[in-house]
């Protein structure tokens, strides 16, 4: 999934990495490139997620820095970019906003986030949404698994890597 910093389009949805980018990478069958935001099922467990820019924006607006709960408040507003077109690029539609959630995910989720946090959200039609902020992993060295049958979260870290350090 293409991030801020990567060489694409600023404007979202950042469309996915062409093969030729990492020819390497695409001779294995698990490399998924996509797009982003990102929506895919895996098992029958819904996620849709981006790689954070549509959370970093709203934190430019809102008071305080509670991430979590901006990214649960754009769940119940159904919305993926609250803040685009207005002050998050994203490419002109003129008949429907892509960023609108019309199913509710199992999981949905922000990376690129300074710290990792998540919580379960209880719809008032019974449904279960893990909302999750994914830490930044060049930073803190840590990733996130995600158990599929009850959609707990583990966060795993590799603290003892150094990103500066080559021999690593």
């Amino acid at each position: 999934m293409p991030g801020t910093d990567d060489p694409c389009s600023f404007l979202l949805p950042q469309q996915a990495f062409h093969p030729c980018m990492l020819p390497q990478a695409t001779r294995l069958e698990t490399l998924n490139l996509c797009t982003n935001p990102h929506a895919c099922d895996i098992d029958g467990v819904s996620f849709i997620g981006s790689s954070g820019q549509p959370l970093d924006d709203i934190m430019r607006y809102v008071p305080g820095d509670d991430r979590l709960g901006a990214l649960v408040e754009s769940l119940k507003y159904r919305h993926l970019a609250p803040t685009a077109p207005d002050t998050l690029g994203c490419c002109p539609f003129t008949t429907t906003d892509p960023f609108v959630l019309k199913e509710c995910p199992h999981v949905y989720f922000a990376a690129n986030q300074p710290a990792y946090a998540e919580t379960l959200v209880e719809g008032d039609d019974g449904q279960r949404v893990r909302v999750i902020t994914l830490p930044d992993f060049g930073t803190t060295r840590t990733l996130v698994l995600v158990n599929l049958r009850t959609l707990e979260c583990s966060p795993v870290s590799f603290a003892g890597l150094d990103a500066d350090d080559p021999m690593q």
